[in-house]
């Protein structure tokens, strides 16, 4: 995939695939989208974060990414890996461009999470879970080349799985950004701010009140959390009720109502648009990947 027309044909194909599960062992790959992706000249996106896996590939020109707070070049006939929830942002050199495509995906765990995956599942996650300052190199991209029309949908999966397994295999050999723990007091209040969160989510919380609970301001409590993890302290409440929701669509038959509930959202509609936002699906189809899962052991 030396050049812009060389993925055209591969990347209809695998829109072909999108939000059809896909498995590897106990683990479903979500394809959310493929798409092109052509940045003018000087273009620049600032810090950002999004719940599924994206694998950018560049074709031409070239950039820059920041990813976990460690920059590195992206060269034309490049890829590079950002995994959910990391904190990473773009740019160009003066008057530098680029063009290449863009594949976004989520993987879900069968029903019954980490208890029934195997370690070497375990692994995967994990791996590909890990920020890396790192250019994937134009092989990687070999298993996306062949992508033909003629090929039936099961063989485009399979050839996906292939690609996702390459994939890890690669990121796996890869140097992963050092994360060395912080002891001053701005750590210790993210740290408290982040217990806090995952002890009360199913409740009503404010800010102002996880601020008065541990003797710090609002505004220095708002600072602190969003300089070392990016996030506001509410973003990262929605994340942890969405992944705590997303348990109970796989695991329970609870209804949607009973779900934001114990989410400790009080509005259906609500919980449904704020799970679509970071989920990038509606809580009834990702829960219908379970009936899915479940008729393919059949």
């Amino acid at each position: 995939m030396a050049d812009v027309g060389s993925y055209t044909v591969p990347l209809a194909q695998l829109q072909r695939l999108i939000m059809q599960p896909i498995r590897i062992g106990g683990l479903t790959i979500i394809l959310l989208d493929a798409l092109s992706a052509e940045h003018d000249q000087d273009w620049k996106h600032p810090p950002h974060r999004h719940p599924w896996y994206e694998f950018n590939y560049v074709s031409q020109g070239g950039l820059f990414t920041t990813s976990a707070g460690a920059e590195f070049r992206i060269e034309a006939g490049q890829a590079y890996l950002i995994p959910p929830g990391v904190v990473h942002s773009h740019r160009h050199l003066p008057g530098e461009s680029d063009d290449g495509f863009c594949l976004r995906w989520q993987i879900v765990q069968e029903e019954g999470g980490a208890a029934n995956i195997t370690a070497d599942e375990a692994e995967f996650i994990q791996c590909l879970s890990l920020p890396r300052p790192y250019a994937l190199q134009p092989d990687m991209t070999e298993g996306l080349r062949g992508l033909r029309p003629e090929m039936s949908l099961l063989a485009l999966q399979a050839a996906f799985a292939a690609w996702q397994t390459g994939l890890f295999d690669a990121w796996r050999a890869a140097p992963s950004i050092p994360r060395e723990p912080s002891q001053d007091q701005g750590a210790l209040v993210v740290r408290q701010t982040l217990l806090f969160l995952q002890a009360y989510y199913a409740n009503e919380v404010r800010v102002e009140d996880i601020a008065t609970a541990l003797h710090v301001s609002y505004r220095n409590l708002a600072r602190l959390f969003r300089r070392q993890t990016g996030l506001t302290v509410v973003e990262k409440l929605n994340d942890i009720r969405v992944q705590q929701a997303k348990k109970l669509l796989l695991e329970t038959d609870m209804p949607m109502k009973q779900i934001a509930l114990a989410v400790g959202l009080r509005n259906e509609f609500y919980f449904s648009r704020l799970f679509k936002q970071i989920a990038m699906t509606t809580p009834s189809e990702f829960r219908s990947h379970r009936g899915e899962a479940r008729a393919s052991k059949r």
